[in-house]
């Protein structure tokens, strides 16, 4: 009988106790599937962005009046844009390593693509 005269008492802080503790565990759940998504997600992003800065920079290759600077600014300047469209970011200094790398292979297999043809 006490127990049922304390519940009748104290319901208002059973029902806080109990809004508390739901939305402790939702934060708890909503923290670990976002810190979950946030692994694949960027991962996600990384592959989106190579492949958006390799078609950006075939375009900046069509440029033909624009020098090597210039096409590298081209790229780098879309992909700002992409990355703003698509809400994350990305390391710009490790985007124009890639782009190099990207055109030193371009330029070993034009080469070797030339050799094969004499």
């Amino acid at each position: 009988m006490n127990v049922i005269l304390w519940l009748n008492r104290n319901w208002e802080l059973i029902c806080i106790c109990l809004g508390v503790l739901v939305n402790a565990l939702g934060l708890v759940y909503n923290i670990c599937r976002s810190f979950r998504a946030g692994r694949t997600k960027s991962a996600e992003d990384w592959l989106a962005i190579l492949e958006a800065a390799r078609e950006y920079e075939c375009e900046a290759e069509r440029l033909v009046h624009y020098d090597a600077a210039e096409k590298l600014q081209y790229v780098l300047s879309r992909l700002r844009l992409f990355v703003a469209e698509r809400g994350c970011s990305f390391d710009e200094s490790a985007m124009i390593e890639q782009i190099e790398a990207d055109i030193a292979f371009s330029k070993q297999v034009n080469s070797t693509d030339r050799e094969h043809l004499e």
